[in-house]
């Protein structure tokens, strides 16, 4: 597994104060804007279940003294994919074509911080890819060259409208996980092999095609009364350019994983006397945390 130490490990402290969190097997829980950041003293995850962020939602936060999680859990921070560009629409005779619409950008993966006492672990896999990039729309085609009858004023073909530029894809999330062994049957490097990562970015967006020029109008007569008779030759017009195709978007950057163990300065659990005493040791924790991971990143550096 990928090893990287993040920059910004410390946390404000936590707002969303919750005593114990289940999430029964087989089901999804969504989180909202008020579930980003939880403190808690049990968190429970049965097996199979799937956990799913809001739209609005880009990072989540945990801290549980006691984690219990089963197997086969997913947690889906993925980000959204761009729209697709609009293609032009159809244009009359003589006319150029339509600009493709541009794509839109993939959604950044969801930031995960978990910071967990494990007490048992079936197994858990982490997602927060970056959305793919919406393609660009097609550009219209040119409209043909018409002689006068058709009412234009051109015999040329129309120039074939522009492709729209694909959508930039979405960077993966940062995704720490700081974990400490509570569980006797919990050994600390197969635990390991039970946590899957994925944080990859997006795909870009392909760019529209271009649209095609039109087709020129032959030479035609008209009637006309010259010295030489009642008719006269119109020379026709050349066939309209194609339109540029759209360019490609870029892909998004891969986010960062840390995944380490937790070592506390005492092993005995910390009484819970309040929530401000609970949220002032868990800061003490994180600042250990904070220097612990400053040296990660030096050796890294280094390396």
């Amino acid at each position: 597994m990928k090893h990287l130490a993040i920059l910004t490990l410390a946390m404000a402290p936590l707002a969303g104060l919750a005593a114990d969190l289940t999430i029964p097997a087989g089901k999804t829980y969504v989180v909202g804007i008020d579930q980003q950041e939880l403190v808690l003293e049990n968190l429970r995850i049965g097996d199979g279940a799937k956990i799913t962020f809001s739209s609005a939602v880009v990072g989540w936060r945990v801290q549980a003294r006691h984690a219990y999680i089963g197997s086969g859990v997913v947690v889906d921070g993925n980000g959204s994919a761009g729209t697709a560009g609009d293609s032009a629409e159809a244009i009359s005779v003589c006319a150029d074509g339509g600009a493709g619409g541009n794509g839109g950008d993939g959604s950044d993966g969801v930031e995960i911080r978990l910071q967990l006492g494990i007490e048992s672990l079936g197994d858990i896999q982490v997602m927060s890819n970056g959305g793919n990039g919406g393609n660009g729309g097609v550009g219209g085609a040119g409209g043909d060259g018409a002689d006068v009858s058709e009412n234009c004023d051109l015999a040329a073909g129309g120039e074939g409208g522009s492709g729209g530029d694909g959508g930039e894809g979405g960077r993966g999330g940062d995704v720490t996980i700081l974990y400490q062994v509570l569980g006797k049957s919990v050994a600390g490097d197969d635990l390991l092999k039970r946590i899957a990562i994925r944080s990859e970015g997006g795909s870009g967006g392909n760019g529209g095609d271009a649209g095609s020029g039109g087709a020129g109008a032959g030479g035609y007569y008209v009637n006309k009364k010259t010295l030489t008779g009642n008719r006269k030759w119109v020379e026709g017009g050349d066939g309209g350019l194609a339109g540029n195709p759209g360019s490609a978007g870029s892909a998004g950057n891969p986010g960062r994983i840390l995944v380490d163990q937790l070592i506390l300065s005492s092993t005995q659990p910390i009484e819970v006397r309040s929530s401000t005493t609970t949220i002032l040791e868990l800061q003490r924790q994180i600042e250990r945390l904070r220097v612990r991971v400053e040296k990660l990143e030096a050796n890294a550096t280094r390396q």
